[in-house]
């Protein structure tokens, strides 16, 4: 394998030969201050010797200042022997011919060492400052990938780390600019307090800094207790005039690489640790990940699937089918549920359990909902107001949508466009989007319910929500997971449950519909436990909007 030469090998290299070539200089203007000739010849021209030691000491002096670009602390210390050896020479050269004609010789040398100095001041300054980050003080990005390929030229273990500060945006927009430079300086120096020498901190850019970690050292018993939360004070202008101080949680999120294991060059083990902390960043359990294979591959699918959602929003591949909900006493048509389709141009169709997963991992998803939310309310408008009925028309809304401040907002403008009338929309949420968010959540809920939309609890049963939080939730209808009717014609625990739910739903002044019913014996069953409404494959399945519409007629 060829090993690549660092910035840092080629520095040292290109420094020795400067100070070679310096000293063959200095050693030529020694001899020539010895020498009793006058006049050289050279290449033809004849020179005298003081000019041919003005043009060995000018190469002197511009060998030296390269040493000092080429390694400020280095170069500088070999450029002030060099010149303070030329000084003695310059000098003895006095003593030892009793006159000051040699005089400019020692003037020459205290000039270039002057020089010297004041570039090595200014160039280390602004070697420092161009490695440094302005806000934390830590080495920069570019500090990074320098030492990051010393470390592998070595050849000896190692693990980097990227760290992310999570919510740091949010932060920054409430709080302003100043109150996030002061929290990225706290979180350097709770970092930096916590490494050891042979470890080193960088701050990268934004929220995210790296650790580059000893092979001796344990990155993840290191990172498990730098990303726990910590309450951090705030310095805040309205909190310095009162006894009372604000503070805010701060967490990290982080990814893992390890050389030689998962990289051989800079590029790759920093591309596997940001992999690592993107599924990390993303993960509900644990914010602390190492990188492994399977992370790669399910990040390509999900940039794949991404690029298709982006590509099918443009293009229009995406088409809404509908299923059609019954009342369970006399099989009356309630409405329908809307369903997303992918087709693409060549007529294969993409199933919604590739798309909208990596949609809901992604910002995607809200583009999705306000999609599925504008077009079934543009095709169903003419057909409520020409057959003059209130058909309900129920659309999934993701946990991510509707716990976000603008989402009832966003709704009513949707609603204000198409003209719909809001008694015969239908949001279903699921018991996921009362997990975060949920004063967010029952606000938007309550503010869609003031102007008559209706809201469903889907998949009731898969989640982990309390009774209590039930009890207390504005909805109107409770769906009953597919999975809770399957067997519910010959298991009899499961009939008690099934009766349980929609006893407890009745009791909440809501209805209820079972979802994924697939023969006549689960309708016997559901009926005999007034249950409400049905839908599934035995009364019909999921069709076009021109069927949809056949079904009203």
């Amino acid at each position: 394998m060829r090993l690549n030469t660092t910035s840092q090998t080629r520095r040292i290299i290109q420094l020795v030969l400067c100070c070679i070539g310096s000293l063959i200089c200095l050693i030529g203007i020694t001899k020539l201050g010895l020498s009793r000739q006058q006049i050289f010849q050279i290449a033809g021209f004849s020179l005298p010797k003081v000019s041919l030691q003005g043009l060995l000491s000018s190469i002197t002096m511009f060998c030296c200042i390269l040493m000092v670009f080429i390694h400020y602390s280095h170069g500088s210390k070999a450029a002030t022997f060099i010149i303070f050896f030329s000084l003695i020479s310059s000098t003895s050269a006095i003593f030892r011919s009793h006159s000051l004609s040699a005089l400019p010789g020692v003037i020459s040398p205290i000039v270039s060492l002057t020089s010297i100095l004041i570039i090595y001041h200014f160039y280390k300054k602004s070697t420092i400052n161009s490695y440094t980050d302005l806000i934390t003080g830590l080495k920069n990005r570019r500090k990074f990938l320098e030492e990051l390929q010393d470390r592998i030229y070595s050849q000896k273990e190692f693990q980097i780390a990227c760290l992310e500060i999570e919510d740091f945006k949010q932060l920054n927009d409430i709080y302003g600019i100043q109150v996030g430079d002061y929290i990225l300086k706290e979180c350097a120096k709770e970092l930096k307090k916590s490494l050891g020498k042979k470890n080193s901190l960088f701050k990268i850019t934004g929220a995210i800094f790296t650790i580059i970690f000893d092979g001796e050292c344990d990155a993840e018993e290191f990172l498990f207790e730098a990303i726990k939360p910590k309450n951090f004070p705030l310095p805040l202008e309205n909190d310095k005039k009162s006894d009372n101080h604000r503070t805010t949680v701060i967490s990290f999120a982080a990814g893992i690489a390890k050389y030689p294991e998962h990289g051989t060059d800079d590029k790759q083990l920093f591309k596997k640790a940001d992999i690592a902390l993107a599924y990390a960043k993303k993960s509900s359990v644990s914010k602390l990940c190492t990188y492994t294979e399977e992370l790669e591959l399910a990040e390509i699918k999900q940039k794949e699937a991404e690029a298709l959602i982006r590509e099918s929003l443009e293009n229009d591949y995406f088409y809404l089918v509908y299923q059609p909900q019954f009342t369970i006493a006399d099989k009356k048509l309630r409405g329908f549920e809307t369903l997303i389709r992918c087709k693409k141009p060549d007529g294969s169709i993409v199933s919604p359990a590739l798309f909208i997963p990596a949609a809901e991992k992604s910002n995607l998803i809200l583009k999705i909902d306000d999609y599925v939310l504008k077009r079934a309310m543009k095709e169903f408008k003419p057909v409520l107001e020409n057959k003059g009925e209130n058909y309900i028309i129920s659309i999934n809304v993701s946990a991510k949508n509707i716990g976000m401040e603008d989402f009832s907002s966003r709704v009513k403008a949707i609603i204000a466009e198409t003209n719909f009338p809001p008694k015969c929309l239908e949001i279903e949420i699921t018991e996921y989007s009362l997990a975060e968010s949920l004063a967010t959540t029952i606000k938007n809920i309550n503010d869609l319910r003031t102007i008559g939309v209706k809201i469903a609890l889907d998949d009731f049963g898969t989640g982990y929500t309390s009774i209590a939080q039930l009890m207390n939730l504005p909805i109107n209808l409770l769906k009953i997971d597919k999975s809770l009717i399957d067997n519910i014609e010959s298991n009899s625990n499961i009939r008690d449950l099934v009766d349980s739910v929609i006893y407890m739903g009745h009791i909440m002044n809501c209805e209820v519909i079972s979802e994924g019913v697939e023969n006549e014996q689960q309708i016997g069953v559901l009926k005999a436990h007034k249950c409400d409404f049905v839908q599934g494959f035995v009364w019909g399945k999921p069709v076009s909007f021109n069927d949809a519409v056949n079904f009203i007629n």
